[in-house]
């Protein structure tokens, strides 16, 4: 009895203590696998807040790392993520801050480094850019994207010779990678530097529209045009116009010629300035010198604040041509444009050569809503008019004392694969003469077609709307076809 006694008790010792080394020997498994889960989750909230960074939904992506952060707070990887984000809006000054802290914290942390490395590439610091992707390929040889960076770098910066001792390096540990074998075939060209290949990008193009109006106004213009960038920071364009006027009562044609050249010089990713110079010859032979001046700030994406002096010559109808009418005055326009929506508005205040003074304001809004996977989109907005002149000269160009419209707007959108986009804008609404007691009906329609095809493009475009001067009432159409080839 003792024994079965003491056997009970040697066994209800036993039991308590293999538990207690059965639950000691699982916690780390278990920890392991928390930490795990924890890893996991990060990953994925990083992979979706990049998925919609992608798509250019900076709010989702913003909105996923928020989130993750409330619940990891001081994960190094959604802060990271949250830096790139921060960068996409061009607000560069915190994706450092962040990335400074947690360099700060971990000095070797890889995935912080090389995207400090690509700001400061972005802001054309590559002194520290350059130092950080070095840093990288010395901690690690076989850093791809390290080596990458680095080459870009020097491309940009002209230093093709060490470019090249960098790629052959990279290309020995990574003979398969695709990004370096496009450097190499660059770099490879003899004479050339790489900036032929990576940062000079050209175009030209050439195009026609017709206009007709129901009041007998008729139009050809023709232009010829091409653009070039010469450098990272310095491009130029140069076009050629031909506009030949005429009237259904039995008028001759007459031609007006104009050619202009722009250089634009980029002083950093804010700011772009803009100088450029031409002539006109009008269909009696004189001609008038033509120029602009331009600042266009990029206060952060998306955003675009454009504003100068220019010089233009005003033939929008054949009545026109006999005036030889140039208009010099101030210009400033607003483009903001993030996904799915658009807001533009533009001033001028100038002088005309025949004496008169003309003001223009404009503005429109549009809102797309996607759907099928952004295939097709729907939109809606409202379109803003208003013109002052001095006199009502009735010089052959819409000159009203006070003119204003107020249009709603309507859209449809479509894209097919990559190589045919389709977009059709009615407009309705109503708008006003100063001499007029009310507002009359006035719309408009536009119908655009792009087609892509490898480096070429064509539009072919068309458009009905409704003219008001204080001789009556218009409808109008034009209908243009531009091709351009990208080399």
């Amino acid at each position: 009895m003792n024994r079965i006694v003491n056997t009970a008790f040697l066994l209800l010792g036993f039991v308590p203590a293999a538990l207690c080394q059965t639950t000691a020997a699982s916690q780390a498994p278990i920890a392991v696998i928390s930490q795990q889960t924890a890893d996991q989750q990060v990953m994925q909230i990083v992979a979706q807040s990049q998925e919609a960074l992608d798509r250019g939904d900076e709010k989702t992506a913003y909105g996923a790392v928020q989130q993750g952060l409330g619940q990891f707070p001081e994960n190094p990887e959604l802060q990271i993520q949250l830096a790139r984000i921060h960068a996409a809006q061009k607000q560069d000054h915190e994706a450092i801050g962040l990335l400074d802290a947690i360099l700060l914290r971990t000095p070797d942390n890889r995935n912080a480094k090389i995207e400090l490395a690509r700001i400061y590439g972005y802001r054309d610091n590559y002194r520290e850019s350059d130092r950080l992707y070095r840093e990288l390929i010395s901690a690690n040889a076989d850093d791809e994207a390290a080596a990458l960076g680095l080459v870009h770098n020097l491309v940009l910066e002209g230093k093709t010779d060490e470019a090249r001792t960098v790629l052959k390096t990279a290309l020995e540990r990574h003979p398969n990678s695709l990004a370096l074998q496009r450097y190499n075939d660059v770099l490879a060209q003899p004479g050339s530097a790489a900036e032929t290949r990576q940062a000079f990008t050209g175009r030209v193009q050439a195009g026609s529209s017709f206009f007709a109006d129901t009041s007998g106004n008729r139009s050809v213009y023709s232009s010829q045009g091409m653009s070039y960038q010469f450098s990272r920071n310095w491009s130029t364009r140069s076009y050629l116009d031909e506009t030949s006027l005429w009237k259904t009562t039995g008028t001759v044609t007459r031609t007006i010629l104009s050619a202009a050249e722009e250089i634009r010089f980029r002083a950093n990713k804010y700011m772009v300035l803009r100088a450029g110079g031409g002539g006109v010859v009008f269909a009696d032979g004189s001609n008038r010198p033509l120029y602009s001046g331009n600042l266009d700030l990029y206060p952060w994406k998306n955003l675009l604040v454009s504003g100068g002096y220019v010089s233009y010559a005003v033939a929008p109808t054949f009545d026109a041509t006999d005036f030889n009418i140039i208009s010099r005055g101030w210009r400033a326009r607003v483009d903001y444009h993030p996904r799915n929506f658009s807001l533009t508005g533009s001033f001028y205040s100038g002088h005309y050569s025949d004496g008169n003074h003309a003001e223009r304001e404009s503005a429109d809004l549009m809102k797309w809503f996607p759907f099928q996977d952004g295939k097709f989109e729907l939109g809606g907005g409202y379109a803003f008019r208003h013109l002052h002149f001095m006199q009502d000269l009735n010089h052959g160009y819409f000159s009203p004392n006070q003119y204003r419209s107020h249009l709603g707007a309507a859209g449809f959108r479509m894209k097919l694969g990559k190589i045919y986009r389709a977009e059709i804008l009615g407009y309705g609404g109503g708008e006003l003469l100063e001499n007029f007691a009310a507002y009359s009906p006035a719309g408009e329609v536009l119908v655009r077609n792009d087609f892509l095809f490898n480096r070429w493009d064509l539009s072919a475009n068309y458009s009905h709307y409704h003219l008001i001067q204080t001789t009556g009432a218009f409808r109008a159409d034009a209908a243009s076809l531009d091709l351009g080839y990208r080399f």
